[in-house]
């Protein structure tokens, strides 16, 4: 069990559970999962091996779907926005890692996924949510996986 500043103690179940939550509210400076366990306290290999026994999936993939989800929020809220200026707000050095990211890990350019978006939204044509639980369901359960095992929303509303 992990003790906490004021001494309550959580098991690790729980913690990895707060390791989401600690990703979502600080995606611009985790950029990595070796970060990501060092910000929750923990080695890399214990936390990974904790983060899979407690939901089944390999923490890289759902550090993955948050810097996605991160990116597609920062489209919706700007239909304007520039690749540069969407990299920079996600949390990517330029805009060239971003192309970088999307290309290898969802075999989608920056433009595929702008014009997807729009043509999600158009089709739903209801609000944005920014709320912090369905960014965690999203992460954790409910992410959509190809061929290859890279996740990539299909179809709805990220």
């Amino acid at each position: 069990m992990k003790k906490t500043e004021d001494g309550t103690q959580y098991p690790v179940y729980r913690q990895m559970e707060i390791a989401v939550g600690v990703l979502i509210g600080n995606i611009l400076e985790i950029r990595n999962v070796s970060e990501w366990a060092a910000f929750m306290g923990y080695s890399r290999s214990h936390f990974c091996r904790s983060f899979k026994k407690r939901f089944g999936e390999n923490p890289k993939l759902v550090l993955r779907r948050a810097r996605l989800r991160k990116v597609c929020r920062v489209i919706q809220s700007d239909w304007s926005a520039t690749a540069y200026k969407v990299a920079l707000e996600s949390g990517f050095e330029n805009d060239k890692a971003l192309h970088k990211f999307l290309n290898r890990n969802f075999r989608k350019g920056f433009i595929a996924l702008k014009d997807e978006l729009k043509r999600d939204a158009f089709r739903a044509r209801k609000v944005i949510s920014f709320a912090a639980d369905s960014d965690y369901e999203y992460i954790i359960g409910s992410g959509n996986f190809g061929s290859d095992g890279a996740a990539f929303p299909a179809g709805t509303a990220l």
